[in-house]
C-alpha cells in the first residue's frame, strides 16, 4: 500500500552536521544477495508537480518493483539531504547543487543520472517596481535553501556584479513565500513553479529564469540519487526503479496535456501552472544522459559536461562558503552510478 509522510517542518538547511553522513562508499554491489529484494522502498519526491511522479498516482512503482512504496515528500534540496543522511530515503530526485553540496560533505549517496533538466521551471519574480536585475541591491529576496534556485541567485549576483551584502537573502520553503509576499515581508524570490504563478497572478513581474544562466555557464538539473547501501543490497531494485522512472517520462512525453491535468488534481494546483511547469524542464532520456552531451558512459569520462558542470558548482559552492572546499572530489565521476545504469540501459 502506498503511504504518505507530511512534509518536514520548515527549518533552515544550509548545512548538513559531519556526524550525521558517515564515510562515503564508492559505487558497486559488495554485500549484494542474488535475488534480494527490500520489502519496501521509499521514493522521496519534491513537493512540486514532477511529470515522473505520475507513477505514484497509480501505483506503477508498487507494480513494477513487486515490493510496497513509501512515498517521501521534502519541500527542497536541503531536507532531501537530511532525509538521505538519516537513512530515511531510498531514493529520490532533486536539484544537482544540494547533491554537488551533499556529496562535498561526505553524504553517501550515488547519483543515477539527470532525468530533469531545468529551463524555465525556476524563475525569479519580484515586485512589478522592480524592472532591472541592478535594483535587487538593497532588496529582500527569498528562496529556499540549499536548492538550486538558492544557486541560481548567487549567480545572478555574480554575473551582474551585484554587491552580495545588498541583496537580503531569506532562507524561506516555497509555501512560506507565498505567506511572505502575501503579507509584504519580502521584495522578491528565486522560486519554482507551480509557487510562481500565484506571484504573477499577484502583480509579480518575472525578472529572468534559469535558463537564461546557461550561456554564462551555469546549469541546473534534478538528478536521481539512490543511497549507497540500498544500491549495494539492492542492485536489481535500483535498475527496476530507473526502468520505472524513465517509463514515466515515456507517458508524459506521449500524453503531456493528460499527465498534466492528473498531477494538477492531486497536487490541488491550477492545470495551467502544472502544465507550464513541467515544460520549463527538459527530459533527456537516460540513454541520452549515458552519452557525450551529459555523464558519458563510465566513471572515466571526465570532460563529460555534467560532471564538469558538478565539480564548477562545488567550487562555487566553497567560494560562497556553504562547503569546504577540502571535501570536493577531484572528481565526480566515482560518484556516479555507470554500473547500474549501464545495466539499466545498455548501449
Amino acid at each position: 500500500m502506498t503511504r504518505d509522510r507530511t512534509t518536514l517542518s520548515r527549518r533552515r538547511v544550509l548545512a548538513l552536521g559531519a556526524g550525521a553522513l558517515g564515510t562515503v562508499a564508492l559505487p558497486g554491489t559488495g554485500g549484494a544477495q542474488q535475488g534480494a529484494k527490500p520489502s519496501v522502498v521509499r521514493i522521496g519526491y519534491l513537493t512540486a508537480p514532477r511529470a515522473w511522479v505520475i507513477g505514484k498516482h497509480d501505483r506503477a512503482f508498487e507494480t513494477a518493483l513487486g515490493t510496497g512504496v513509501e512515498w517521501i515528500p521534502f519541500p527542497s534540496g536541503g531536507p532531501a539531504l537530511q532525509l538521505l543522511a538519516a537513512g530515511k530515503l531510498d531514493f529520490a530526485i532533486f536539484g544537482s547543487t544540494p547533491i554537488a553540496a551533499g556529496i562535498s560533505r561526505g553524504l553517501p549517496i550515488q547519483i543515477l543520472g539527470s532525468p530533469e533538466v531545468v529551463a524555465t521551471s525556476e524563475r525569479l519574480v519580484v515586485r512589478p517596481e522592480i524592472t532591472a536585475v541592478k535594483q535587487l541591491e538593497g532588496k529582500r529576496i527569498a528562496v529556499a535553501p540549499s536548492s538550486t534556485m538558492a544557486f541560481a541567485l548567487e549567480a545572478v549576483i555574480r554575473i551582474n556584479r551585484l554587491d552580495p551584502a545588498k541583496v537580503k537573502r531569506l532562507p524561506l520553503g516555497q509555501p512560506e513565500t507565498i505567506a511572505a509576499w502575501k503579507r509584504g515581508d519580502i521584495d522578491g524570490t528565486y522560486i519554482n513553479g507551480p509557487f510562481w504563478s500565484d506571484l504573477l497572478g499577484s502583480g509579480g513581474r518575472q525578472l529572468l529564469v534559469s535558463g537564461d544562466l546557461q550561456p554564462h555557464g551555469f546549469f541546473f538539473w534534478n538528478s536521481a540519487v539512490v543511497r549507497t547501501d540500498f544500491a549495494q543490497r539492492y542492485p536489481e531494485t535500483v535498475v527496476t526503479w530507473l526502468r520505472t522512472v524513465q517509463a514515466q517520462f515515456d507517458r508524459y512525453r506521449a500524453d503531456p496535456e493528460g499527465v498534466a491535468r492528473t498531477l494538477a488534481e492531486d497536487f490541488g494546483a491550477p492545470f495551467e501552472a502544472v502544465r507550464d511547469t513541467l515544460v520549463g524542464l527538459s527530459y533527456p532520456t537516460f540513454q541520452e544522459q549515458l552519452g557525450p552531451k551529459y555523464w558519458g558512459r563510465t566513471a572515466k569520462a571526465s570532460a563529460a559536461p555534467f560532471l564538469k558542470a558538478l565539480s564548477d558548482t562545488a567550487d562555487f559552492l566553497a567560494e560562497s562558503g556553504e562547503i569546504k572546499r577540502g571535501g570536493i572530489p577531484a572528481s565526480f565521476g566515482p560518484f556516479v552510478n555507470y554500473d547500474l545504469l549501464n545495466r539499466a540501459f545498455p548501449a
